[in-house]
């Protein structure tokens, strides 16, 4: 709790603080999570065809326990050999870290309030706000903060991302989820082992078993959020600051706020301190020292001001970074009021972010809250735009979901020699293809966007309907902050960034570009157009992207889903002419 109070030399609008664009913890416990799930589900399907064969169910249980177990055991390594990090040295006392910057202070101080050792701190050199939590138990715990974090957030925001990362450690979170997750695939062979000794009908043993499986796996991304939103409530608590978490929340989920030239200096030099760790150290640190006196001397000149900042609202802030009140509002609005939000979060590991904020509003902690009301744009859904989505909702979902299910019902008319069937359903089918390509990709002229933020509004999109925008901006990292295999890119403007997504339809295309040309991109200024779509995260999916030294990247994901869908309906349209004329 100092740390809120210590700043007021700062006396800027320091209001803020959190990370992760997603969710707080977030980023190993996500990528955990989801790689654990889709090791389950490999093993449900080995699993049960094992089993249909005959092979005790043992061996598939024993094997997956094994496989869990080596998971957890190689994660931490494998997670950081591919997100590097420069690791920041300990003093030699043990009691901090050996680097003069806000970032060392704060990590230790919250260790030590939490009763955890000191945790491995690390730097990744990525543009890309954003903070790593992982390990095997609090005295082994990572965390890793990209250079991007350090560069846009404000010192309270660092305190409150930290504090909730250290809560995650404190919590021991990565022990609970790893083995949480193993909980879907014991019960999945439970089922399958009780209803085998009854039942030789493997069929509806599979599903039985494939069923409680699905439910237990919602089961675990239920404990997944709430553990995030135990995690908020701790750096609520620790920090008092609840209107600098939803600030951080705010500008780094929505890509809001802009770098500060000081801040990313500042940072720059703690990554180069930390790759020089352990030479000239003592030199290294009277130089971070004369920069930190500095900006905060620049700083202190603020308190001539008309108002605190400290007591100025959070839409004051939020135009002070650069931010328009009204790209908050809007970000807000549609997680509140659009069904894909709600849609998307029970199928996720995080809340979407004004729940988070809601939630933090109605926790009755002392630091909770007070300028954002999410609670209020929750409760504001009478109006013709939300009715309109909601209407909206109906059609997409079924253009998504109902293509694959006509896929699969021409499978089964194929496999049981019924071919109209199948020739009907494939026609249907690819109607049903085209129309989703003509809704994530619509034909329309690229409108030129001076404004990222501005989009986060827009109710008519969704992970569906994509809208045709063109982009300025510098590209600033990837995605996947610092992860080498990473293809998808991270544009900045002059009022927030946007990630921007690189799909092709040919297979390993976008592992040899993130090997290959991604890196070109970073820190130039680019034209990018493609379409812009919300799944709750905001991103644009790339047809082409063209930097200021002529390097140029096409997709041609959007051209591969128009001819998948006129070729699988006309695949479909020749069957049932066939099958007509036999008839």
């Amino acid at each position: 709790m100092d740390i809120g109070r210590t700043i007021v030399v700062r006396s800027i609008p320091a209001d803020c603080a959190m990370k992760e664009w997603t969710g707080m913890s977030g980023y190993v416990l996500r990528r955990s999570l989801l790689s654990l799930m889709t090791l389950g589900a490999i093993l449900v399907i080995g699993g049960g065809v094992l089993v249909a064969m005959g092979v005790p169910v043992w061996v598939p249980l024993v094997f997956s326990l094994l496989l869990i177990g080596l998971q957890y055991a190689i994660n931490p390594a494998l997670l950081q050999w591919l997100v590097p990090a420069s690791l920041i040295p300990l003093t030699p006392d043990g009691d901090g870290y050996a680097i003069d910057h806000p970032a060392g202070a704060i990590v230790a101080r919250r260790c030590r309030e939490a009763g955890i050792p000191l945790v491995r701190l690390g730097i990744v050199d990525d543009g890309m706000p954003n903070a790593f939590t992982f390990g095997h138990y609090r005295g082994d715990a990572r965390v890793w903060l990209t250079r991007g974090l350090l560069e846009r957030l404000e010192e309270r925001e660092l305190d409150a991302v930290v504090s909730h990362e250290i809560g995650h450690v404190k919590h021991n979170d990565f022990i609970v989820m790893t083995f949480a997750a193993a909980i879907p695939i014991l019960a999945y062979y439970v089922v399958l082992a009780a209803r085998t000794n009854r039942n030789r009908n493997s069929l509806p043993v599979l599903l039985g078993a494939y069923a409680v499986y699905l439910v237990s796996t919602f089961v675990v991304l239920a404990l997944a959020r709430a553990r995030e939103t135990a995690a908020d409530h701790h750096s609520c608590e620790v920090t008092g600051d609840g209107d600098a978490l939803c600030s951080a929340l705010i500008k780094i989920a929505y890509g809001m706020g802009k770098q500060k030239e000081a801040q990313e200096a500042e940072a720059r030099e703690l990554l180069a301190q930390a790759k020089a760790a352990g030479s000239s150290k003592r030199q290294i640190q009277r130089d971070a020292a004369s920069a930190r006196a500095r900006q905060r001397r620049l700083a202190s000149m603020s308190v001539l001001g008309i108002a605190d900042p400290n007591q100025a609202a959070a839409v004051t802030l939020a135009l002070e970074e650069g931010v328009a009140p009204e790209d908050i509002l809007g970000a807000l609005r549609w997680e509140a009021l659009n069904p894909w939000a709600r849609f998307q979060e029970f199928m996720a590991s995080h809340p979407i972010v004004v729940h988070r904020i809601a939630d933090l509003e109605r926790s009755g902690l002392p630091g909770a809250p007070t300028h954002w009301h999410a609670v209020q744009v929750e409760e504001a859904a009478d109006d013709p735009q939300v009715r309109k989505a909601r209407r909206r909702f109906a059609g997409e979902f079924v253009v998504r979901f109902a293509a694959p299910l006509a896929l699969i019902g021409a499978l089964l008319g194929y496999v049981v020699k019924n071919y109209r069937v199948t020739g009907w359903c494939l026609l249907a089918g690819g109607g049903l293809l085209l129309v989703k390509a003509l809704l994530r990709h619509p034909p329309a002229h690229h409108e030129p966007v001076d404004r990222v933020t501005t989009l986060l509004g827009r109710l008519d999109a969704s992970p569906v309907s994509g809208l045709a925008v063109s982009l300025r901006g510098r590209i600033i990292g990837r995605a996947t902050p610092g992860y080498v295999l990473s293809p998808d890119l991270v544009l900045q403007d002059q009022s927030g960034f946007v990630p921007l997504l690189y799909r092709q339809p040919i297979p390993f295309s976008r592992a040899l570009f993130a090997l290959l040309k991604a890196g070109r991109y970073a820190e130039q200024e680019v034209l990018a157009r493609g379409w812009y779509r919300r799944s709750p995260t905001p991103v644009v999916e790339l047809r082409d992207i063209s930097a200021a030294d002529g390097t140029r990247t096409r997709s041609w994901q959007w051209a591969f889903d128009y001819l998948l869908g006129l070729g699988v309906g006309l695949v479909g349209l020749l069957v049932v002419a066939i099958n007509l004329g036999v008839r």
